[in-house]
């Protein structure tokens, strides 16, 4: 396998991890039942690592290819044969904002390079945290048609935040430790 195929699996493997490790803390064991919200630390972890990697190592046509293979994934594995518009959009609207969190994370580790590993998931953590609250206001407004309560805002944030403070750290402990990985995994890097 070449280099850039390892570094893709074990970025992902890493930001994943450290979503699913941060759901673990907060909420504990209830992250890996899927008809709860708490699915999210692991589907978005997954997803969000993945689109990442994408950015990382591969072109913008396998990025957009990617973030349209999640899209149909995430209908067919967890909505199966009771699709409709709603959920249709609601994934939309979802997984829209997840990638635009992570591309615009992505583009601020790259202009602010020199602004040290584990502090930069913070930035990742904002982001998320706001434009899954954005999300959360919004598909809200589609579905009910009325402002939604502040503690749903609030939660919406709270996952965000948690989420992606999680993906950037285990992309961060990842990039950090690259070299010692490999050489624990006998990988040759080129």
């Amino acid at each position: 396998m070449k280099t850039n195929t390892y570094q893709f699996i074990l970025i992902t493997f890493s930001g994943w991890l450290g979503s699913v490790l941060m759901g673990l803390v907060v909420v504990g064991t209830a992250i890996f039942s899927p008809h709860s919200s708490n699915f999210m630390f692991v589907s978005a972890g997954l997803y969000g690592s993945i689109f990442f990697a994408l950015l990382k190592y591969r072109s913008l046509k396998e990025q957009v290819f990617g973030m349209i293979i999640m899209f149909f994934l995430n209908l067919v594995i967890f909505q199966g044969r009771s699709i409709s518009v709603y959920i249709v959009i609601r994934d939309i609207v979802w997984l829209v904002s997840l990638f635009l969190s992570v591309k615009l994370y992505f583009l601020f580790i790259h202009k602010y390079s020199d602004v040290r590993h584990f502090l930069r998931s913070f930035a990742l953590a904002f982001i998320f945290g706001l434009f899954s609250s954005a999300s959360g206001l919004i598909l809200f407004l589609i579905n009910v048609g009325k402002f939604p309560p502040m503690d749903f805002i609030y939660t919406m944030a709270r996952y965000g935040v948690l989420i992606g403070f999680g993906i950037g750290f285990g992309v961060d402990l990842y990039l950090q430790n690259k070299d010692k990985i490999f050489t624990l995994l006998k990988i040759k890097a080129i």
